[in-house]
């Protein structure tokens, strides 16, 4: 209404009957408006003028087994292989490190090609969110979010965080949530459930616990890897295909004992 203020101060002469008559006519008009306008807001018509609260699309990876199990140990972390398997793999991993990602989106697939889908090894994720990325804690929550609704879910959006890093991980960390829920959108994970999650101090509490448990190993970086328990001595690899080599071989190791 305080733009209506200036227009009836412009009138300087007196007013005739005819001009109070077409002044409470426009008057009248301009209080209906108004609150026409004000009911609108009241009930949410101000919705189509507020920021989306999903990001754009992502590039969808490729659909992994549906014949590997998934699952979730008892201390909280995911895995997808037999929870049988006679060796376990653990991978200690940064969803903002480039390297991982790289090895998500290249080396990983036959590795679990070979290893996982034949029943010789379960693969456990770790979250080690390393502290100068800005949206590591938030990535690594937005997988645990998506394992939540169900396991195999997790490693959908494991994969999904990876082959699209590049698109979140320059995003503010006051956005880069709305970006996750489109993943999850994409994904078909429910989405209420799924945007209550990423708020939740215990996931992320779960995401920090494992941040500790990691630098406590003295970890050289991301990925690292442990086999049946015992770390993989990588500090004088080179390049990931080094790195996947030395698991490979103890794996080969653990497996002959």
């Amino acid at each position: 209404m305080s733009q209506q203020k200036p227009r009836g101060r412009s009138v300087a002469a007196p007013a005739t009957p005819t001009k109070l008559r077409t002044f409470y006519i426009v008057f009248g008009v301009i209080v209906f408006i108004g609150i026409a306008v004000a009911v609108y807001i009241s009930l949410g018509g101000t919705k189509a003028a507020t920021p989306s609260t999903t990001g754009p699309a992502g590039t969808m990876p490729t659909t992994r087994s549906a014949n590997v199990p998934t699952g979730k140990t008892d201390d909280g972390r995911y895995f997808v292989g037999k929870a049988d398997a006679p060796v376990t793999v653990i991978e200690y991993a940064d969803y903002q490190c480039p390297g991982c990602a790289f090895y998500s989106t290249n080396l990983e697939a036959p590795f679990e090609k070979e290893f996982v889908e034949t029943g010789k090894v379960r693969l456990i994720f770790h979250d080690f969110p390393l502290p100068m990325h800005a949206n590591a804690v938030a990535a690594a929550v937005a997988a645990r979010c998506a394992g939540e609704q169900n396991t195999a879910a997790y490693w959908q959006m494991h994969d999904m965080l990876y082959i699209n890093q590049r698109q979140w991980s320059v995003l503010a960390t006051s956005e880069v949530n709305s970006q996750f829920a489109s993943y999850a959108n994409q994904l078909s994970l429910d989405a209420p459930t799924y945007a209550k999650c990423l708020v939740n101090s215990e996931v992320t509490d779960a995401v920090i616990a494992n941040q500790k448990a990691s630098n406590a190993l003295g970890l050289p970086g991301t990925p690292s890897f442990a086999v049946n328990g015992v770390v993989v001595d990588a500090s004088d690899a080179k390049t990931l295909q080094d790195i996947d080599a030395k698991v490979r071989a103890a794996i080969a190791a653990a497996g002959s004992k």
